[in-house]
């Protein structure tokens, strides 16, 4: 039997073509505005985290269809101060995720892309009709970032993580919580992260203000 055809491998759909490329986009216009950030030393390690490991195009469906099962598994057996931090995550997630697919669909409707420039970048983004739902991305985004910051400073967690991630591995998240532990080790290598979320909060409110003024 041809294995080829009796076990053929499924095309990427018009719309996950198009969210890939918008997630790239996004992906590189956050490089361009935070290249300065990403070259500190004392952000580069965490610099690169936040907006490649984070932002980046690359397919962390994994990350994202494991986070809800493993805010379910931490319960109970980590410090609570990271289950909450976690619920935040996943508010964030699927905030950042349903933007996301609101503006692919649009892309869509609109023949923009898969190829897109700023300028169709922008207009799509605008006309969602959306400015204080941005406004609040922006601001969870910088929440959880200072929350998980926090977080690194105590002892307790660095064991919590420890204890947690040899017990994932028993029950297959082993490799989001790799992901988890990456994000820790990275923020342990800051001094202070406020200049960092000052900087990123100031350049995202920034992009969104000057996009929605456009056409006003």
């Amino acid at each position: 039997m041809n294995t080829a055809l009796s076990n053929p491998i499924s095309p990427e759909s018009e719309f996950d073509i198009h969210k890939r490329a918008l997630q790239e986009f996004q992906a590189m216009r956050l490089e361009s505005t935070y290249a300065d950030l990403k070259q500190d030393p004392e952000y580069r390690e965490f610099g690169r985290f936040f907006f490649e490991e984070i932002y980046g195009p690359e397919d962390f469906s994994f990350r994202d269809a494991s986070i809800r099962k493993l805010h379910g598994a931490l319960k109970g057996k980590v410090h609570k101060g990271v289950v909450a931090a976690v619920d935040r995550v996943l508010e964030f997630q699927e905030l950042s995720e349903d933007l996301d697919e609101r503006m692919t669909a649009e892309m869509i409707e609109t023949g923009a892309g898969p190829e897109l420039t700023m300028d169709q970048y922008r207009e799509i983004y605008r006309s969602l009709d959306n400015y204080n739902q941005r406004l609040y991305q922006i601001d969870l985004a910088m929440e959880v970032t200072r929350d998980f910051f926090h977080l690194s400073r105590k002892w307790m967690i660095g064991v919590s993580l420890k204890t947690a991630r040899s017990a994932a591995n028993l029950i297959g998240l082993g490799r989001i919580m790799d992901f988890v532990h990456q994000g820790y080790t990275a923020l342990q290598t800051i001094s202070e992260i406020e200049p960092f979320i000052g900087t990123v909060r100031r350049r995202e409110r920034a992009f969104n203000d000057e996009i929605f003024r456009v056409g006003r």
